[in-house]
């Protein structure tokens, strides 16, 4: 489930913060408290339960919460003057008091999968960016991929890719794609110089090869 307020998106099983549409960085700690409070909304929740929280194994000041609550308020377009969006309840902690809302998202199985020499990497429904960077829900942790390097959107039958303007290009089927390619079962897609195979879910061959089709492809 994705939790939107004010200009950002909150996808904590994704541990993923979007604001304006781009990600929004924040330490593990950091993350872990706006997950807190955004999810017992609009409760307080006092300084002790979130030291518990966030230090389960260690004694902490309240300055280290409160540089915490800096670090995210930062993030989200917040202050402690303002108070928009995390409210401080004078001795007793902190509460989220934005509208929040909840946007379930479909996380199904998968349309299909992307098939590299040592992975299969699942394409879900909706858009994908696919690439090495962290903000990319098709990783390939490769220096011959650009850190975002193409989109892949999944509209029931129809897979598509599209290259964002990679140092190295998208190639499917050995051809050179500027505009989105339409991908079907058994399709060679290279993302710079690393191939992957597209394979439908539920198709008949194995997913786990990595083989294009015969004499396609290759350069």
């Amino acid at each position: 489930m994705r939790l939107r307020f004010a200009e950002c998106v909150l996808d904590p099983e994704a541990r993923e913060l979007r604001r304006r549409g781009e990600p929004a960085r924040l330490s593990p700690r950091a993350f872990q408290l706006l997950v807190l409070l955004v999810e017992r909304r609009p409760r307080p929740l006092t300084q002790q339960l979130l030291r518990d929280a966030l230090w389960p194994d260690t004694s902490v000041g309240y300055t280290s919460l409160a540089q915490v609550v800096a670090e995210v308020r930062r993030a989200i377009g917040d202050s402690a003057d303002a108070g928009r969006l995390i409210r401080t309840v004078p001795r007793v902690g902190y509460a989220f008091v934005a509208p929040v809302v909840e946007e379930r998202t479909r996380r199904p199985g998968g349309v299909g999968v992307l098939v590299t020499a040592e992975s299969e990497y699942l394409v879900p429904e909706g858009e994908t960016l696919v690439g090495r960077g962290t903000e990319c829900g098709i990783r390939l942790p490769s220096t011959r991929v650009s850190r975002v390097h193409a989109r892949v959107w999944a509209e029931g039958e129809r897979v598509l890719v599209e290259d964002v303007g990679s140092k190295n290009g998208t190639w499917v089927n050995g051809e050179r794609r500027e505009g989105p390619a339409l991908l079907d079962e058994g399709d060679e897609v290279l993302f710079g110089t690393l191939r992957a195979v597209f394979h439908r879910a539920g198709a008949g061959g194995s997913t786990r090869t990595g083989r294009p089709r015969s004499g396609e492809g290759r350069r």
